[in-house]
């Protein structure tokens, strides 16, 4: 008799277990690429609040190919995740995934990006237009007359244009008044800094005209750029933005050679992520008051989080506060 109770005792605790392992939902991550530091850090975020909320994360990478990124989708979707967060690597062409998971009754989280033309189940985001007014509204009243140049994202990320038009539109009654003269705007394929510091060097050389200011897409970008003028002799000497507070950029900060940087509590972001992704796994109830993004199709039902500026005045009570960085991550950064 004690013999059969230890024998039921094992089986309700073999029972217990896996019960446990099949009641854990997967969520699938799917990003652009990790080559950019702060991607690195939604990853983290994003894995460690879903994990903390019962959930397991599989996360793949497209490494900057959207075809791939369809294909990684797929993967995802065979693999058994209830919801795909997306950052799009290209917002026309992951509508293909959004359709993908719609047909095996997976929802879609737009992360960051929003994914065009498709009915796309939520988005989550910044005020990226907001990002664009804050970098060309800190210049301007710095430097309310002069020569700008524009370096944005790459044109096939709605966000690169978001931003743009954020900064025309602070930009503009200065650009027609001709306070502000514009000497070239371009948008740089992949955000890549390399072809940014490539581009300016072009700029620097042919444009036969000071420069008062550089908007930078983003601090990546703006390390290239920060590369071009020192090149020139004009590293401090000419306005520069950026976008991501990462910590090379908080240096130039400090040190003078780069005047300001946009930053986005990656944390939050990725947090609201996990949180709504988990809820959807569960089929929980969504109590939110959502906004609505219009992606050429549908309304999305849309978060949107806060930037603000980091600059040198205060680093310390934003990034550094928000333990984004260290004061050590910075100060270890060269360039």
């Amino acid at each position: 008799m004690k013999s059969c109770k230890i024998f039921l005792f094992i089986i309700l605790i073999v029972f217990s277990s896996c019960s446990t392992q099949e009641s854990k939902i997967s969520i699938g991550f799917l990003a652009d690429t990790f080559e950019i530091a702060r991607w690195q850090k939604d990853r983290q975020y994003f894995v460690e609040k879903a994990e903390e909320l019962g959930a397991k994360v599989i996360v793949k990478s497209a490494n900057g190919d959207d075809v791939r990124q369809v294909k990684l989708a797929q993967e995802l979707i065979d693999e058994g995740v209830k919801v795909l967060v997306v950052v799009a690597t290209n917002s026309n062409s992951a509508a293909a995934i959004v359709r993908l998971a719609h047909k095996n009754n997976v929802k879609v989280i737009g992360y960051a990006r929003l994914i065009k033309n498709c009915d796309l189940d939520y988005f989550i985001t910044f005020d990226v237009e907001k990002i664009g007014s804050l970098q060309a509204d800190y210049i301007k009243n710095i430097k309310p007359q002069g020569t700008y140049v524009l370096i944005n994202g790459d044109k096939a990320d709605i966000n690169a244009q978001i931003e743009h038009s954020g900064v025309i539109k602070s930009l503009q009654t200065e650009i027609e008044s001709g306070n502000i003269k514009l000497l070239y705007d371009a948008f740089i394929e992949g955000w890549s800094p390399e072809n940014a510091e490539h581009l300016m060097k072009k700029i620097v050389e042919f444009g036969n005209e000071p420069i008062d200011a550089v908007i930078v897409g983003n601090d990546g970008m703006a390390t290239g750029i920060y590369e071009a003028l020192a090149e020139y002799g004009l590293s401090g000497e000419v306005l520069l933005t950026g976008l991501d507070a990462e910590p090379i950029a908080l240096k130039r900060i400090l040190n003078g050679d780069q005047s300001m940087t946009v930053y986005m509590s990656i944390k939050k972001l990725a947090y609201a992520n996990a949180e709504l992704a988990v809820k959807i796994a569960k089929n929980q109830k969504i109590n939110t008051d959502f906004k609505y993004t219009d992606n050429g199709r549908i309304k999305v039902p849309t978060i949107v989080l806060e930037p603000q500026v980091v600059d040198k005045n205060n680093i310390e009570t934003t990034v550094i506060a928000e333990n984004f960085v260290t004061m050590q991550d910075i100060e270890k950064s060269s360039y």
